[in-house]
């Protein structure tokens, strides 16, 4: 709590301008010294007069205690009203940013001098002798805590200074510990060395907490009396001052208070008298005047729009952050540096790339999909990066033009991110950790992990079936829900995958659960997040924390705030080259084709050096997303230049109808238009030595028999991509597929032939290539429908009853046992010997 000052004797008038005049600089060692002999001091005193203090809190102690403070730089302070500007990455100015746009300030010149001398008299009355501590005032702050002590009724007096006041309000920090009272004594004998006295008094009353959303001055004269600060009387310059001491008791709002307020007025008019600020007749008329107040709380609150663009106002907000965390200002103080001190903030934005975005946002063709659901407008936001450096080079955070919105979705709207999480939590952790490959094989059938219910399946696949034995190269390029969720669970572990997303600048290890394979975490991503994230795919697995500025000079050219790349390994090179190759199957014949490819046309020369139209292809990669509902749409991909994340929805979760390609749409156009021109090249420039190629069978993983290559779907061999150790053994060998002879007009109730025995026809005979799952599917309920592969398993076990030595005709055309007959035992044919045929390579 601030003192009341002391009334026992007469001060001279205080003459503010008077001091104008900066001191003279001593030698950095000097002001050190300096500064810490007067701590020192003052600690020896506070040891004395309150005894509170261990004996150890002395000499190098108080030194290790202010050292560890946060800077003051005085002349990062002075409002110098010079607007400060925002530079695109090669120079050129994309937004001017002005004082009166931020809060209200109001300059020395314009403040009423009989106001400062309120302020003086009442919270530090030789604010104009002291170098930024008054020791007298400690003292007798410590006597009245002891009279306190002994008598509980004696009121407390304050020790702090105006200047002390004001590092409280810059910094924020109310801590009431002597950690913290040592350091801002330290703080106010810095600012002391570097403004001067009308400097300090304008930052402190343009800074102070007035009660409620009010802070300085000005503001607070139009929240409690109606008028500007210059037109209040010298009755209302003491009832304004005194409201500072103690906000919540004497801010003017309701009857108590401002009895309140009014003593403490007349306790400010009494101390002005006293030191000869004012004449008795002044405080004899203000004493009497009856103060109108006209309290109105809508003038404190702090405006809700910007006109700057969404890239400008993450930049502002980044640079705020950034000075309160470097510099310990309070958000108001940075702010205010911000909108008045002419900084100079050169960011990484490519005019060329926010261009296109602006073009593609403002277009109402992209948003022109009806909804019956709602006539909420449809919103969507992206974000562009270069991955090898973390640099944002362009967003966009909603639908048309901007018009005032403060609501960045590109950097603010936290969505589910659907299947758009299953590279960076389950396929790429599992493959980096060596819990799966490529090759992995899950068995796709009905899933009731959420317990046994009829009609409650979960997880289920988008397309509403189950397809059966799944490699994890197909079951990320159809993003099939059962799979990746299987896989988190059972290789690559959920938490060892959230320990990977944290490493993407994603901490969520506090959901375990198996719901977030399918992105289903209680808090969602933006569009930054996501685009940060996916940098590690287009960077040979190095992560790229987002980056909106690289410097900030002040209005001398002096730099006061610096960026570098942050960025570090999370994949390993091998891991990424695998996953690229996956996550390219995802745009040329998964979830994102065609919307997924990157291409433009340009001309080319033929050898006969006629000019001709030819096609450039940029490769591309990517996954796309869809949350449960169908409530959000996203397509997060990269090429070898930049990495984009698109999200499209409603701000309200609405369901989406026909806006299946919406996002993916959004993301070609950007990312098509930025390319334009630009050569095509790999993600690598060479496969890693660590990776090798194998050739498996892609129902089993292993390697493969002849009879892979004779599935009736086609052949089941292909080349795969594994870290090197982690490919099957020459051992290893598929036993899924194998040869079975059947009868082919004998079927089993899911329409497969049974096999076949000694007495059917040679001619209805026939060797065939089936599948067998490791291990066998039993429906949980009988409504469950089989896996789509089901039909590509021998019917085991069911051998023709049509034909033999004693045949009863079957009913309805259904296989039936012979009378009194018995099933066959394996009939033991001979092995069918099919031609060996060459392996089909991966594309």
């Amino acid at each position: 709590m601030n003192g009341t000052g002391n009334t026992t004797r007469k001060a001279p008038v205080q003459k503010p301008a008077a001091n104008a005049v900066k001191r003279k600089t001593a030698s950095p060692a000097g002001i050190l010294f300096g500064i810490v002999g007067r701590i020192i001091l003052l600690a020896l005193m506070i040891l004395i007069l309150g005894g509170s203090v261990v004996g150890g809190l002395v000499g190098g102690g108080i030194y290790g205690i202010i050292m560890t403070a946060k800077p003051i730089d005085p002349s990062n302070l002075v409002i110098q009203n010079f607007n400060s500007y925002i530079y695109d990455k090669d120079g050129n100015t994309i937004a001017e940013l002005k004082k009166e746009e931020n809060r209200v300030w109001i300059d020395y010149a314009n403040i009423p001098k009989q106001l400062i001398n309120a302020y003086v008299a009442l919270e530090d009355k030789r604010f104009f002798e002291h170098d930024g501590i008054d020791y007298k005032r400690i003292g007798s702050a410590m006597i009245s805590y002891l009279k306190h002590f002994v008598n509980p009724e004696t009121d407390i007096q304050g020790g702090s200074t105006i200047d002390q006041q004001l590092i409280k309000n810059l910094t924020g920090n109310q801590e009431t510990t002597i950690k913290r009272k040592l350091q801002e004594q330290w703080q106010a004998i810095q600012l002391e060395k570097g403004l001067t006295k009308e400097e300090i008094i304008t930052l402190y009353l343009n800074t102070v907490p007035m009660g409620g959303n009010f802070y300085g001055i000005e503001t607070a004269a139009k929240g409690y009396y109606g008028k500007d600060v210059q037109d209040l009387s010298l009755a209302e310059y003491a009832s304004l001052s005194g409201i500072t001491n103690w906000p919540n008791k004497y801010m003017p709002i309701n009857a108590e208070n401002i009895e309140a307020n009014m003593e403490r007025a007349h306790i400010c008019l009494n101390l002005m008298l006293e030191q000869g600020l004012i004449s008795q007749s002044e405080h004899d008329a203000a004493i009497a005047e009856k103060v109108q107040f006209k309290y109105n709380p809508q003038a404190g609150k702090v405006t809700t729009t910007s006109l700057q663009s969404y890239f400008v106002d993450e930049v502002i907000r980044r640079v705020k952050n950034d000075l309160m965390q470097a510099r310990g200002y309070s958000e108001l103080t940075a702010l205010t540096i911000i909108y008045g001190n002419g900084l100079k903030i050169h960011t990484t934005m490519d005019p060329k790339i926010q261009s296109v975005m602006d073009g593609v946002f403002h277009d109402p063709e992209n948003f022109s999909i009806k909804n019956k659901l709602t006539d909420e407008p449809a919103q969507a936001a992206m974000v562009v990066m270069d991955p090898l450096t973390g640099e944002v080079r362009g967003l966009y955070g909603g639908q048309g033009e901007k018009m005032g919105s403060v609501f960045n979705r590109a950097t603010q709207a936290e969505r589910s991110p659907g299947s758009a999480i299953k590279p960076l939590l389950v396929y790429g952790p599992g493959i980096d950790s060596l819990k799966l490959t490529a090759a992995t094989v899950v068995d796709d059938v009905p899933q009731y992990l959420n317990g046994e219910e009829k009609d409650k399946q979960w997880p289920r696949n988008v397309e509403k079936a189950n397809f059966g034995l799944t490699a994890v190269r197909e079951g990320l390029f159809r993003s099939r829900n059962v799979v990746a969720t299987l896989l988190l669970i059972n290789k690559t572990g959920i938490q060892n995958g959230l320990e990977y997303l944290s490493k993407l600048g994603i901490d969520r290890r506090e959901e375990v659960y198996a719901s977030i394979a399918m992105g289903g975490f209680s808090r969602g991503m933006t569009p930054l997040q996501m685009t940060a994230a996916y940098t590690v795919f287009a960077n040979k697995g190095t992560y790229s924390e987002p980056m909106f500025y690289t410097k900030v000079l002040d209005n001398s050219d002096k730099l006061i705030l610096e960026k570098t790349p942050v960025q570090k390994q999370v994949f390993s090179p091998e891991t990424v080259y695998i996953m690229d190759n996956m996550l390219s199957d995802v745009v040329t014949k998964g979830t994102a084709y065609p919307l997924g490819i990157v291409n433009y046309k340009t001309t080319a020369k033929d050898k006969n050096g006629k000019e001709k139209e030819v096609t450039v292809t940029i490769p591309s990669a990517g996954k796309t997303g869809t949350t449960d509902e169908n409530k959000d749409k996203w397509f997060c991909g990269f090429t070898p230049y930049y990495v984009g994340a698109a999200w499209y929805g409603y701000d309200t979760a609405v369901k989406l109808t026909g806006a299946d390609d919406a996002a993916k749409g959004i993301w070609n156009k950007v990312m098509v238009a930025i390319h334009d021109q630009l050569p095509a090249k790999p993600f690598f420039d060479e496969m890693p030595a660590n990776v090798i190629k194998a050739t498996v069978c892609m129902d089993s993983g292993m390697r493969p028999t002849d009879a892979c290559s004779k599935d009736p779907r086609g052949s089941r061999v292909r080349e795969e991509l594994f870290i090197k150790g982690t490919e099957p053994k020459e051992e290893e060998i598929c036993a899924v597929h194998y040869v079975a002879r059947v009868d082919r007009t004998q079927l089993d109730g899911l329409g497969r032939p049974v096999l076949a025995t000694e007495f059917c026809p040679p001619e209805m005979v026939e060797d065939r290539v089936f599948i067998r799952r490791p291990v066998e599917y039993k429906p949980v309920f009988p409504e469950d429908a089989y896996p789509l592969d089901a039909i590509y398993e021998a019917a085991e076990g069911e051998y023709c009853t049509y034909h033999g030595p004693v045949v009863t005709p079957p009913a309805g055309g259904e296989s039936l046992p012979p009378d009194g007959g018995t099933l066959p035992v394996d009939p033991g044919l001979p092995p069918v010997e099919p031609p060996v045929t060459e392996p089909v390579p991966v594309p």
